[in-house]
C-alpha cells in the first residue's frame, strides 16, 4: 500500500485501497473510455471527504497534484466518473436516507443513495422526485445532480466539500446574507467575492445566456446565469448542478419531492416507417401527455436476440410487415377521468397514422416489465464484438427540426457505413444516437471520433446543442471548442473553485482527441442501460 493511502487510513473512518482488482473495477464507467486510478477511497462521513480534499489541497500547495474524481454508480456515459489519482466512491457507505418531512415533502440524504432506493422510500408516501424519472434506477442521486442541470428545480439545499476541504452550505441568500458571506475570511469568502465580481463583470454575456435559455445546454458552467437574481439574491447551487464534480464534492443534500401517480397509463404505437413515427410525434403533443419516447427497432431486435418477448411488437410486425420505430406515450394525470380521456384522444390521433396501437389495458405486467428494460439489451450485448457505444448522449434538437435532423442523421450513417440507433424524448427535445461498431477494430475506433465530431456539427446546424442531457465529460470535452468569451468565463469559474486543478481534471476542460484515442476501450458494454422508459 502506498504512503498516501496508509496515511489517510490512519485518519479516516472509511477506507483507501490500492488493490489492483479494485482499481481495475473503477477504471471504466458507462463511457467508451478507461482510466485506472492510483487508489480508491470509500468515505464513511463528510469528515472523511474533508480530510481527503484537505490532503489533496496541501499536496497541491507543495506542487504535487492528487486528482480527485468523485464517483457514484459509474453509469455516466461521458467519462466523468473515471480518472487518475484517487477515485472517491460514494456508494459503499455514503448511502443513507436520513429523514423525510411529509408536510414539506423534503428528504435529506447522502449522495450515494441510489435512485431506486429513493424511489422505493418516497413511494411509501405517494411522492417522488419527478426530475429523476429518466435516470437509471441504479444510478446515484449525487451523480444525477452532478451530471444534469435539470435537477436544479428539485434541490432545496446542498452541502459541498470544497477543494480546500472547507464545507459550504448552499441556499438562496438575500442581499444582507450575501454581504456577510462576502465578508468571511477564508476560501468560502473568496468564492463568494470572486463569483459576485465575475457576474458583475459579465452582465452582457450573462444576459445573452439567459436570452438563449430555451436551448437546453449543459456545456461548461451554464448555471452561472441562475446564481444572481435581479432582486440581488444569490445562490451557488446552480453552479454545482451539472458541474460533474469539478467545482466541489456533494456530501449531503435536501431535495423537494412531489406527489406523483404511481400507476400511469401507457400507449404503445408501432410503425412500419420511421417517417410515420416522426409525424406521429408532432400530432401527439396536442393531447398533452406526460411523456413521449421514440425507440427505433434496433433496441427491440437486440432484446429479442437475448430472449426477451414482446407480444405487441411481434403482432405489429405481422400486421405491418415490419416495425421501424415504436412510440411509447405516458399519461400520469391523477384524475382517472382526465387520464382516460387523454388515452382515448391519443388513440384517436394515432388511428389514421398506419400504426399498431396497444395500451396499458392490452398489456400484462410481464409485457410492461420487458418494455421498460428494452434499451438494456442493445447497450449491454452478450457478444461484445459489436457494441453501441455512446457518442454524445442526449443531444438537444428542437422538435420542429427533428424530422429534418433525423433524415440527415440517416445520411450521416450511410456516409460512414454504420447503423445509428436512435432513442428520443420528444417533449424534452433530447435524442440519444448510438452507432453499431467494433471497438476492437482500429478503423471503427477512428470512426467513433469522426462520427462524434460530425454529429456535434449536425446538431448545431439544426439549432441544437451537443450537451443537452449532461455535461461534456472527458469525451465531449475533446470535441468542443474552447474559444470565445463564454469559454473564458467557464475557465475563470473553474479557477475560482479549484485553483490547483485537483477536482476531476480533464472533465469540462479541453482534451486532445489523440489522448482520448489512447483511453478508448477495446470493447464496450455499459454498466447498465443508459436510458430507459419513464417510471411515472
Amino acid at each position: 500500500m502506498n504512503k498516501i493511502a496508509q496515511y489517510l487510513n490512519t485518519h479516516m473512518l472509511g477506507e483507501v485501497v490500492t488493490n489492483p482488482e479494485v482499481r481495475a473495477a473503477y477504471s471504466h464507467d458507462g463511457s467508451v473510455l478507461t482510466h485506472t486510478p492510483d487508489m480508491v477511497a470509500f468515505p464513511r462521513a463528510t469528515s472523511d471527504i474533508r480530510k481527503i480534499a484537505r490532503f489533496s489541497w496541501q499536496l497541491a500547495e507543495k506542487g504535487h497534484t492528487l486528482p480527485l474524481t468523485v464517483r457514484g454508480a459509474g453509469t455516466d456515459t461521458t467519462g466523468a466518473a473515471i480518472g487518475t489519482g484517487m477515485v472517491v466512491g460514494m456508494t459503499a457507505h455514503m448511502n443513507r436516507i436520513f429523514e423525510y418531512d411529509p408536510g414539506q415533502k423534503l428528504v435529506r440524504l447522502q449522495p450515494g443513495v441510489t435512485i431506486n432506493a429513493l424511489d422505493n422510500a418516497l413511494g411509501l408516501h405517494g411522492t417522488a422526485i419527478p426530475e429523476l424519472r429518466w435516470e437509471q434506477p441504479q444510478a446515484t442521486i449525487g451523480g444525477a445532480i452532478a451530471s444534469s442541470r435539470a435537477m436544479a428545480d428539485c434541490i432545496d439545499q446542498l452541502e459541498i466539500v470544497l477543494a480546500s476541504g472547507d464545507v459550504l452550505q448552499t441556499k438562496r441568500l438575500n442581499k444582507r446574507e450575501l454581504g456577510k458571506k462576502k465578508g468571511l475570511t477564508g476560501f468560502e469568502g473568496d468564492i463568494y467575492r470572486a463569483i459576485d465580481a465575475l457576474i458583475e463583470d459579465n452582465t452582457e454575456l450573462l444576459d445573452e445566456l439567459v436570452y438563449n435559455d430555451d436551448r437546453v445546454d449543459h456545456e461548461g458552467y451554464a448555471g452561472i446565469e441562475e446564481v444572481k437574481h435581479k432582486d440581488g439574491s444569490f445562490d451557488l447551487t446552480p453552479l454545482f448542478v451539472g458541474s460533474q464534480g469539478t467545482l466541489g464534492i456533494i456530501s449531503e443534500m435536501i431535495l423537494k419531492a412531489d406527489f406523483v401517480n404511481q400507476s400511469p397509463s401507457l400507449i404503445v404505437a408501432s410503425f412500419a416507417e420511421a417517417a410515420h413515427a416522426r409525424d406521429a410525434v408532432d400530432k401527439l403533443e396536442e393531447a398533452q401527455p406526460s411523456a413521449i419516447e421514440y425507440i427505433d427497432n434496433t433496441y427491440f431486435e437486440a432484446a429479442m436476440k437475448a430472449g426477451k418477448v414482446f407480444p405487441f411488437y411481434e403482432q405489429a410486425s405481422e400486421q405491418l410487415g415490419k416495425v421501424a420505430a415504436v412510440i411509447v406515450v405516458t399519461v400520469n394525470d391523477f384524475n382517472e377521468r382526465h387520464r382516460s380521456r387523454k388515452v382515448k384522444k391519443i388513440r384517436s390521433l394515432l388511428k389514421p397514422m398506419d400504426a399498431e396501437v396497444v395500451s396499458t389495458d392490452d398489456l400484462i405486467n410481464d409485457d410492461l416489465r420487458a418494455l421498460l428494460s428494452v434499451t438494456y439489451w442493445a447497450l449491454n450485448p452478450d457478444n461484445t464484438e459489436f457494441s453501441m457505444p455512446p457518442l454524445l448522449d442526449g443531444v438537444y434538437v428542437p422538435i420542429e427540426r427533428f424530422d429534418e435532423f433525423s433524415r440527415n442523421l440517416e445520411a450521416l450513417g450511410e456516409r460512414h457505413h454504420v447503423t445509428l440507433s436512435l432513442y428520443g424524448r420528444p417533449l424534452d427535445e433530447l435524442w440519444y444516437i448510438r452507432p453499431v461498431l467494433r471497438l476492437a477494430s482500429v478503423g471503427d475506433k477512428q470512426k467513433l471520433f469522426k462520427l462524434a465530431a460530425e454529429l456535434a456539427e449536425l446538431v448545431e446546424k439544426h439549432s441544437g446543442t451537443p450537451f443537452g442531457a449532461s455535461g461534456e465529460g472527458r469525451f465531449g470535452a475533446g470535441i468542443r471548442s474552447e474559444t470565445g468569451a463564454q469559454a473564458e468565463l467557464y475557465r475563470k469559474i473553474k479557477a475560482i473553485f479549484d485553483p490547483y486543478g485537483s477536482l476531476n481534471p480533464g472533465v469540462k476542460q479541453h482534451n486532445h482527441v489523440r489522448d482520448l484515442a489512447k483511453q478508448l476501450r477495446g470493447s464496450f458494454s455499459g454498466p447498465a442501460a443508459t436510458h430507459h422508459l419513464t417510471k411515472f
